[in-house]
């Protein structure tokens, strides 16, 4: 699942990247992108091969290392092209608060392992597992694909961006909600 995610938002940042011209942060996650997919062929279900918490750690790492090294704003550009790494990690940080959120609500620490991240969830609601990665991998392109047009944009379409992603994760928990099943 992460390395998955991990290649989306990298092509939404590679976008990003030859939006601006930035050719050397283009060809690094063109190489990140690759190492990835590799990994992939053997990791996507029924895997192989698992990479664990160290291995999506490191790609965490390299996203934001390559995230930070990106610039989104220019002068005469929109300020809001910062946000651009919001709109493409919308699902990674929309599972870090649920889960943050029902820990701390179960009197956990939020840094305690469970199985309540989006893709245990939808398992739960009767997906396979493969069917939840998929289910991710497609929400994950719905909420980034519009990210890169945040530099290009004017206030207005910006603002109705921000309500589709707003909506999307919106639609997201009402679903997990219906029908909950509990552990």
């Amino acid at each position: 699942l992460s390395a998955g995610i991990a290649f989306i938002c990298a092509a939404m940042f590679l976008i990003a990247a030859a939006f601006n011209g930035q050719w050397f942060i283009c060809a690094l996650l063109l190489l990140f992108m690759g190492s990835v997919l590799g990994f992939l062929c053997f990791n996507f279900p029924p895997a192989t091969i698992f990479m664990g918490d160290g291995g999506s750690m490191v790609l965490g790492f390299i996203l934001a290392a390559l995230t930070i090294r990106t610039t989104y704003y220019e002068s005469g550009r929109p300020w809001y092209a910062v946000l651009m790494p919001l709109f493409v990690t919308a699902v990674p940080l929309y599972d870090l608060v649920i889960v943050c959120t029902l820990r701390m609500m179960k009197g956990r620490s939020p840094m305690q392992g469970d199985t309540n991240h989006f893709s245990h969830r939808l398992i739960r609601h009767g997906f396979s597992k493969r069917g939840a990665v998929l289910v991710i991998y497609a929400v994950t392109l719905a909420t980034g694909i519009t990210a890169p047009l945040l530099a290009r944009v004017d206030g207005i379409s910006a603002v109705l961006l921000a309500i589709q992603l707003a909506g999307v994760l919106f639609v997201i928990g009402i679903l997990e909600r219906v029908g909950e099943h509990t552990q």
